[in-house]
């Protein structure tokens, strides 16, 4: 019987391996792109076309590659950046494993130039599917050229599984924006279909990404730094108030190498906690500097996935840092009118005033005109002959129901303010405030419609959702307590019983233990009846019976829809129900209790939902609004 294992041939050798490091059109560009940075460039152009698949052109100035090593870098495993086995300890540049020109050569049609600044002439080397068609001299500047044309010509199954256009375009666009975003220090080109994408210069990192992702963008993030003797972590993370409902934004830099690591991705989001809403993911650009020999890239062809050698570390490392840069920031809302808003209102506006003018006074009955855009709404009077008097005396009960209640506004005292304060310490003092009886008339504080806190903070109107402010208020204290096992209760006069269902007197019984702590004293009786002798101390008196059953409601909603930790849900549950809700009436002392308790939290901008709780108005933005900008 004779021999049935071979030797495969190289060509179909390679071609197998191919599959590994080449599977779409924006392989390529990693790889390509990489070994340029790799090469010490300072100028990188990619050009593609056909999404890739005609052409994936890579230029740079690099040092270039004598006229053996140019032949040699077609050969598998051949690789200038690793010698010895130790070398594989302390991995530093992007390339090492020497497969990425081979395997690209393997399935396409190559075109290789290439000068060093030390040879007077270049190499050329066409290499169609493994094999070498043409090597000559050739005229070129310093640095590498490869052009990639008729990507997977040599196997077409390969080539008939790729996505349409988009999605490969998609791809490489994702890659060489990681790529350029992570050397900042390095001008990038990308032209696709002979049209530039991107042309972008050598800058600094926030530079880059505002470049890139736009200046809308790059004004929400913030700046982390956080590191110590063994790890550092730095780059950008964006506001709360400023997500996406998918992960594509989160880059996370190993050494300056773009990886994925499902857990280490998870410690940033979880740092945000409640800040976010459920389904929403906050944007990142973080490197992480760590030695070598404390990870393994060398998992896949792809070197994206990685092995920590102390991963849980990792995690909390990130999640603290993460968690501190949220902390020290400040995180109000800022509201901007947005330019296309006011050209729509301008153009309304121009409307308005182009009949205002044909006619002397408002005459019969004038149309309305409205504009909705922007979430603003102008609306002409409908009314015969209406003088300007009447007019304005018709807007002043208006504006006097906007702005609160008919009683005296009370006032806000703001403490002098040194301009070497910390933010904590500048939050503190902007919000802090003196007894009532001697508050000076220096920030008008008011409620508007029984739901909002209003006050001016210089030349800012700051506006406080009375409900989630509380809410965050209530849901950091239940937490103390639940952490602590506090037992802060007001005992009743008399006690209350309360009859549950068999599934809420289940769960009551589940969370008995973190309901005490909460503040309830309570005791479990037969026939499934509660027995309320106290409540918390900071739950308004009233409507007793209702107070245990509406929080196992919201758990038990909280539950299903969330699915928290237990504790978490208890607090979030006990903030939702027991908050100041919209609609209750607050008397200046209340407003000002409210704020200071806000202040005084660990996180004060959002509610335990990722609602904001306070949002700014500056003047420039109210300009804005009435088009006083630059009067």
């Amino acid at each position: 019987m004779p021999n049935q294992i071979k030797i495969l041939p190289q060509f179909i050798a390679n071609r197998i391996a191919a599959g590994e490091v080449v599977g779409r059109p924006e392989a390529v560009v990693k790889e390509l792109v990489e070994n340029s940075i790799d090469a010490g460039a300072k100028t990188i152009q990619l050009h593609i076309k056909d999404a890739g698949k005609a052409l994936i052109q890579v230029i740079d100035d690099g040092c270039g590659m004598n006229e053996d090593d140019a032949i040699l870098s077609f050969q598998r495993h051949a690789t200038s950046k690793i010698a010895k086995p130790e070398d594989l300890e302390n991995i530093l540049t992007l390339g090492f494993r020497g497969e990425a020109l081979a395997s690209i050569a393997a399935v396409a049609q190559v075109e290789l130039k290439t000068r060093t600044a030390e040879d007077e002439l270049g190499t050329l080397i066409k290499n169609h599917g493994s094999e070498v068609v043409e090597h000559s001299k050739v005229k070129c500047e310093k640095g590498t050229s490869i052009a990639v044309r008729n990507l997977f010509y040599n196997t077409p199954a390969r080539r008939n599984f790729l996505k349409t256009n988009q999605t490969e375009f998609k791809h490489i666009y994702e890659t060489f924006v990681r790529l350029a975003a992570a050397n900042y220090g390095i001008s990038f080109s990308f032209i696709n279909e002979d049209e530039e994408i991107f042309d972008l210069k050598e800058s600094d990192l926030i530079e880059r990404l505002k470049s890139i992702y736009g200046k809308e963008a790059a004004e929400n993030l913030l700046e982390v730094e956080y590191s110590n003797q063994l790890i550092s972590l730095k780059g950008y993370i964006s506001k709360p108030s400023f997500t996406k409902k998918n992960k594509q934004d989160q880059n996370l830099f190993l050494n300056n190498r773009y990886v994925v690591n499902k857990a280490l991705s998870f410690a940033v989001h979880s740092a945000y906690e409640d800040l976010v809403d459920k389904g929403d993911y906050p944007n990142f650009f973080l490197f992480l500097s760590l030695d070598p020999s404390k990870f393994d890239i060398n998992v896949h062809p792809s070197k994206l996935e990685v092995k920590f050698e102390e991963e849980r570390a990792l995690f909390s490392f990130i999640r603290k840092g993460v968690r501190s840069t949220l902390g020290k920031n400040d995180l109000i809302v800022k509201v901007k009118i947005p330019e296309t808003a006011l050209g729509e209102i301008n153009e309304t506006n121009q409307q308005i005033n182009t009949n205002i003018f044909k006619s002397s006074q408002f005459t019969n009955k004038s149309p309305n005109i409205s504009s909705q855009s922007g979430g603003f709404s102008f609306k002409k009077y409908e009314s015969s002959n209406i003088s300007n008097d009447e007019l304005n005396s018709a807007d002043r009960p208006i504006i006097h129901e906007m702005f609160g209640s008919k009683e005296k506004p009370a006032y806000l005292n703001i403490d002098t303010v040194a301009e070497s304060d910390s933010q904590d310490a500048l939050e503190k003092k902007m919000y802090k405030h003196q007894d009532t009886d001697s508050l000076v008339s220096k920030n008008e504080i008011w409620q508007f419609q029984k739901k909002y806190i209003m006050y001016q903070l210089e030349s800012t109107l700051m506006i406080i959702d009375q409900h989630a402010a509380h809410e965050r208020i209530l849901y950091e204290q239940a937490l103390d307590r639940l952490n602590s096992n506090a037992n802060l209760t007001q005992q009743l006069l008399l006690p209350i019983y309360v009859e549950l269902n068999p599934v809420d007197f289940e769960v009551t019984r589940s969370v008995e233990t973190e309901l005490r702590s909460l503040g309830f004293d309570i005791e479990l009786q037969s026939k499934r009846k509660v027995k309320i002798k106290g409540i918390p101390s900071d739950v308004r008196i009233g409507d007793e019976g209702k107070i245990l059953q509406e929080l196992i409601n919201q758990y038990k909603d909280y539950d299903i829809k969330l699915n928290l930790e237990k504790r978490d849900n208890l607090a979030k549950s006990y903030a939702c129900k027991h908050a100041i809700k919209a609609g209750d009436f607050l008397n200046e002392n209340e407003m000002l209790n409210l704020i200071d308790k806000l202040f005084s939290v660990k996180m004060p901008y959002v509610c335990p939902h990722g609602r904001p709780t306070i949002v700014k108005l500056s003047m420039d933005e109210l300009d804005k609004m009435f088009y006083r900008t630059g009067i």
